[in-house]
């Protein structure tokens, strides 16, 4: 069985069943709301990302659920446009085509970020505004996005240890399951040593979704219909903010 909603084996619906009743017995009046909004896939994420050891992905799952209610003193849901306006406004991000698999792609643009000029409180805010919108892109059945990192053009200054581990951490902790695969165009060789300090934050698992590939060899994971012109693709789409585009 896949430990997805509708294909699940009996154990695994008694554990899903049990992580049920401990959140019902549950009493934290910081995370009453968020249990209340959890569903049967969010729970499942967890345990599949803990292997079905019910102990572990219970506190998994708790320790999400305190971030969720209380980052940045008021909770990923309040997150707003506004208080993210200035990391939106580069385009070094956004969400545009669907892959192969019918799962929303996120496009990160490296060379648009500037480690000197970000203030780091919005860049995580961003990050997270990001993973909500992602969540809420997901059609019926799909769990996962696929990101691009295009590090065409990529230098040190774009390079943000700090924000990097953040992104690793929160795909890894609080929205685990989330990440179909990562693909890394055009890295230039001074990421090497980058890419070897990064890849030990991150468990095997999610390293393996990790594939480092040239701008031509998106066609092999993305429909030209849903992959941008500079990417080898028919889309002429460009990225705008408040109706200004932001040029590539």
């Amino acid at each position: 069985m896949s430990g997805f909603v509708g294909n699940l084996s009996s154990d695994q619906e008694k554990m899903l069943a049990e992580v049920r009743k401990m959140l019902a017995e549950n009493t934290d009046p910081v995370i009453q709301e968020e249990i209340s909004k959890l569903d049967d896939s969010m729970i499942l994420r967890f345990l599949r990302a803990r292997k079905w050891v019910l102990n572990d992905a219970y506190k998994m799952l708790l320790d999400a659920l305190v971030f969720r209610a209380t980052f940045q003193e008021i909770g990923v849901e309040k997150i707003t446009e506004e208080s993210v306006e200035n990391e939106l406004k580069t385009g070094k991000s956004f969400f545009y085509g669907w892959d192969n698999g019918g799962r929303p792609v996120c496009i990160i643009r490296t060379r648009k970020h500037d480690s000197s000029q970000r203030d780091i409180q919005e860049a995580h805010r961003y990050c997270v505004y990001f993973m909500e919108k992602g969540k809420a892109l997901l059609p019926p059945g799909i769990e996962t996005c696929t990101l691009i990192f295009d590090m065409t053009s990529f230098s040190t200054k774009n390079m943000d240890y700090e924000l990097v581990k953040f992104i690793v951490d929160m795909f890894q902790k609080y929205y685990p399951e989330s990440l179909n695969k990562c693909l890394i165009v055009n890295a230039p060789w001074i990421f090497t040593g980058i890419w070897n300090i990064i890849k030990h934050w991150m468990d095997p698992i999610t390293v393996g979704k990790v594939n480092f590939v040239k701008s031509k060899q998106l066609i092999e994971y993305i429909p030209a219909e849903h992959l941008l012109a500079s990417y080898g693709g028919a889309s002429t789409w460009k990225y705008t903010y408040k109706g200004i585009t932001v040029e590539d």
